[in-house]
C-alpha cells in the first residue's frame, strides 16, 4: 500500500490558531481551530502570552495526531509581535503584537537618529511603524531595562512555535524584513541600526527560507502524538503566506485580501522600496522576491459594523440584495471608510469614518452600498500606489467579502481588471500547508497546481468612467478634512 503523505499548515493568528491537513496532491481534508485572547494592560497596548499559543498548537497536534499520518508541517504567523526569551530559553514577558501602539517615541527617536524617514526606507525597505519589531525592542531598552537585560534571543510568533516543536532558533527572511532592522540589500540584519541602538546581534535569530527544513519534531513530542520523522519547515509572514496560498508567486501577480482589514499585495522584480513610506515592501515567501503591500485598517470591520449597528436583523444575503437595490454611486453618497484611522495611503491615526452627501432622497440600501464603494475606493488607494511602482498582471481576491459578488464586481470595475476568485480560500493556513509541500521536495509547479479558481469576475467598462468621478471626490474630501480630524482629536482629548 502506497503511503501518501499529509501536510499540517499552521497559522498562529491573533485571534486564532488555524490548521489545514492537506493531502500530497492539495485536497483540504480537514480543519482546526482554537481561539486566542488578546490582553489590553493600557489603551493603545496589546499583548498575548507566547505560552498560550502554545496550548493552542500543542491540543491541535493532539487531535490531528488521532486521525493523521502528518510528514511535514508548514507555518504561518502574526508579523512584527515581539517574543523575548532568556538564557534558558524561558520567555521574559508577554510578547508585543503587531497592533500595540505604544512605540511612537521610540519610532520618531530612531528617526532622528538614522537622519529621517527617507534614509529609513532607503535601508530596511519600510519606515519605523508603530507595529514593527524593533522599536518594541528599544522600548523594552528604555521602559524595561532589567527585561532588557535578560534577552538572549528575539522571535516572531510562528518561530516561537517552531522553536517549541524542534528546538531550533530561526526566522525566515518573509517575517525578518517586517522586523525594521533587516537590510534589503545585504538581505541580513543591519549591523548599523543595531549598533547605533546599542542592541547585540547575537539576540537575533539565524535566518531561513520559507520552506527550508528547519529541523524535526522533539522525541518527546514524536513519542506523545505516534509520530514517525515529522520534518518542519520556517514558514511565513501571514500575508506573503496567505498569497502564496492561492498561487500568487510570480512577479505581477497580486492578492486583494478583505477582511477584518484590507490588503493589496503584488510581487514585483523592482528592488527599490516606496520612499515616501505610503505602501510596504517585504520579502515575499518565495527567495529573492519582494512584493509591495498597502493596508487599510478597516475594510470588512467598516460592512460589519454597518450591518451590526444598523441592520442587525439582516442576513448577508439580504445585505447584498439590499446593496443592488441601490445604484453606482449609491445616490450621491460617499463613504470614507477610516474608523479606526488609517494606514495606506494617509498614515492618519486621527482619521474618522465619514458618509458624505446625504440627502432626504436616500435610503438605508444606499447606505450600504455606499459602505461597500467607500472600503473599495479604500483598497484602490494601495491598488494605485502599487501600480505607479510596479506592474499588476493578474488580481485574485480573497477574505470574507470575496464570497460577496456584486462586490467583487465593484472592485473589478475600479480596478479596471479581472478579478478571479479560487476555489480554496483559507488564508496562511493553506499557504503553509504548501510550504510544507515544497519542503518535502516537491516541484513548485505541481504545488502551483493544487490553485484552481471558481470564477473570474469581469469589470464592467461601462462603469468604470463613473467611479472614476467618485473615486477623484472620495481622495479630495479627505485632503478637505484632514485638519479637522486632528482638531477633533484634541478636543476628545479635552
Amino acid at each position: 500500500m502506497i503511503n501518501l503523505h499529509k501536510y499540517l499548515g499552521i497559522d498562529v493568528g491573533t485571534t486564532a490558531v488555524k490548521a489545514l491537513v492537506v493531502s500530497e496532491k492539495g485536497e483540504l481534508i480537514d480543519s482546526y481551530s482554537k481561539g486566542l485572547e488578546m490582553n489590553v494592560p493600557k489603551a493603545g497596548w496589546a499583548e498575548q502570552d507566547p505560552k498560550n499559543w502554545w496550548e493552542k498548537v500543542y491540543e491541535i497536534l493532539l487531535e490531528v495526531s488521532k486521525k493523521h499520518e502528518i510528514s511535514v508541517i508548514g507555518f504561518s504567523g502574526q508579523m512584527h509581535s515581539l517574543v523575548t526569551l532568556d538564557k534558558e530559553y524561558n520567555e521574559i514577558r508577554p510578547a508585543i503584537l503587531w497592533n500595540d501602539q505604544r512605540t511612537s517615541p521610540q519610532c520618531k527617536k530612531a528617526t532622528d537618529m538614522l537622519n529621517g524617514e527617507k534614509n529609513v526606507i532607503a535601508k530596511i525597505g519600510n519606515p519605523f511603524l508603530e507595529g514593527f519589531t524593533f522599536p518594541k525592542i528599544l522600548w523594552i531598552k528604555e521602559n524595561e531595562p532589567e527585561n532588557f537585560s535578560r534577552i538572549r534571543k528575539i522571535l516572531l510568533p510562528k518561530d516561537y512555535i517552531i522553536f517549541k516543536l524542534t528546538g531550533n532558533i530561526g526566522i525566515d527572511y518573509s517575517d525578518a524584513s517586517g522586523t525594521a532592522c533587516l537590510n534589503i540589500k545585504t538581505n541580513y540584519w543591519d549591523e548599523e541600526i543595531l549598533a547605533k541602538f546599542e542592541i547585540d546581534i547575537d539576540i537575533m535569530p539565524e535566518l531561513y527560507g520559507s520552506y527550508e527544513i528547519r529541523g524535526e519534531l522533539k522525541e518527546n513530542l514524536k513519542r506523545e502524538l505516534g509520530w514517525k520523522n515529522v520534518k518542519i519547515v520556517s514558514g511565513g509572514a501571514d500575508n506573503a503566506s496567505a498569497s502564496f496560498g492561492i498561487g500568487v508567486s510570480k512577479i505581477g501577480e497580486s492578492m486583494v485580501s478583505i477582511g477584518t482589514s484590507g490588503t493589496v499585495l503584488t510581487i514585483t522584480e523592482k528592488k527599490q522600496p516606496d520612499l515616501s513610506g505610503k505602501i510596504h515592501y517585504f520579502n515575499h515567501v518565495m527567495y529573492g522576491e519582494q512584493y509591495y503591500m498597502g493596508v487599510m485598517l478597516s475594510a470588512a470591520h467598516s460592512l460589519n459594523w454597518v450591518k451590526n449597528k444598523f441592520f442587525p436583523t439582516s442576513d448577508w444575503e439580504e445585505i447584498e440584495s439590499r446593496v443592488n437595490q441601490s445604484v453606482l454611486g449609491s445616490n450621491g453618497i460617499i463613504f470614507l471608510p477610516y474608523l479606526n484611522g488609517e494606514r495606506t495611503p494617509h498614515r492618519d491615526p486621527n482619521a474618522r469614518g465619514v458618509f458624505f452627501g446625504i440627502s432626504s432622497l436616500n435610503t438605508e440600501n444606499d447606505i450600504l452600498r455606499a459602505t461597500m464603494e467607500g472600503i473599495t475606493f479604500g483598497l484602490r488607494d494601495s491598488f494605485e500606489l502599487i501600480k505607479e511602482k510596479t506592474d499588476i498582471e493578474d488580481i485574485r481576491i480573497v477574505g470574507g467579502g470575496a464570497k460577496n459578488k456584486t462586490w467583487a464586481k465593484i472592485i473589478a470595475t475600479n480596478f479596471n481588471m479581472p478579478i478571479k476568485v479560487p476555489q480554496i480560500d483559507e488564508g496562511g493556513a493553506y499557504g503553509a500547508a504548501m510550504l510544507a509541500a515544497l519542503g518535502d521536495n516537491q516541484q513548485l509547479e505541481d504545488v502551483l497546481g493544487w490553485i484552481k479558481f471558481k470564477e473570474i469576475i469581469e469589470p464592467d467598462n461601462n462603469k468604470k468612467t463613473i467611479y472614476d468621478k467618485y473615486y477623484d471626490l472620495h481622495k479630495k474630501l479627505y485632503n478637505s478634512l484632514k485638519e479637522d480630524f486632528k482638531i477633533l482629536a484634541q478636543i476628545q482629548d479635552l
